[in-house]
């Protein structure tokens, strides 16, 4: 199982903290992020990726996210690969001021 975490104003507008996905192969970011849109889609009828990416694929500016404590940014990107076991955790870019 891969455990997704969701952190910020993400979880408060999806009023759920985390889910689990059960891949049957390793996944790219976007590949993890579209499983999870549909599992969250299916229990809550909401979207979420809008809320981290661009309408292009790329990652917002500000947008966090960490594979078991590293920050992908650190390392290939959206191209990271995500395998059974493994921990995500989503932040959505901060605002306010």
């Amino acid at each position: 199982m891969i455990t997704i975490n969701f952190y910020t104003t993400l979880r408060l507008m999806l009023k759920c903290r985390e889910i689990e996905i059960n891949p049957s192969r390793e996944l790219s970011v976007p590949e993890l992020l579209e499983q999870a849109e549909t599992v969250i889609e299916e229990k809550l009828s909401k979207k979420f990726i809008w809320k981290l990416l661009e309408a292009d694929g790329t990652l917002k500016r500000g947008t966090i996210i960490m594979i078991n404590g590293k920050n992908i940014l650190d390392s290939k990107g959206l191209s990271c690969t995500i395998s059974d076991g493994d921990v995500i955790a989503l932040f959505p870019p901060g605002g306010g001021g």
